[in-house]
């Protein structure tokens, strides 16, 4: 939804960040892979679905180089690759509060995050339903 605003290396660096958040519970489903996909389509970039960095460096190197708007946009996608397969367990939520704790955003905004990617989900599934009902 918001990619486009990172700039080249931010959004390299944040497709190998959703490759360790689709990771991140043991079980790449499908529905985390086409987001993948389609965050590499929405950046311009070429999908990856594996990567060889590890998680801390990741973080590290985008905490450098990004201001406090474009943390709080790669928390919100984080967000949303984790729940774009209707699950959002345990091991996801303590991989997206590390991650949202090393880039200072509060537990308060990762909440109204989670809340709000919910209520444009329901309203994309009420609005392809009706659309699509013919």
């Amino acid at each position: 939804m918001f990619l486009h605003l990172l700039n080249s290396e931010q959004k390299n660096l944040f497709m190998n960040l959703a490759i360790k958040a689709a990771e991140a519970n043991g079980i790449v489903e499908l529905e985390e892979k086409n987001m993948l996909k389609a965050y590499g389509i929405e950046m311009g970039i070429k999908p990856v679905y594996e990567t060889d960095l590890k998680t801390t460096e990741i973080i590290a190197c985008l905490n450098d180089i990004c201001d406090e708007k474009t943390r709080k946009v790669i928390v919100f996608e984080i967000i949303g690759i984790m729940i774009s397969d209707s699950v959002y367990d345990e091991t996801e939520k303590e991989f997206v509060y590390n991650l949202a704790e090393s880039f200072s955003v509060t537990t308060e905004q990762q909440d109204k995050m989670y809340e709000l990617l919910i209520e444009y989900s329901n309203v994309f599934r009420r609005i392809s339903n009706y659309i699509l009902e013919i």
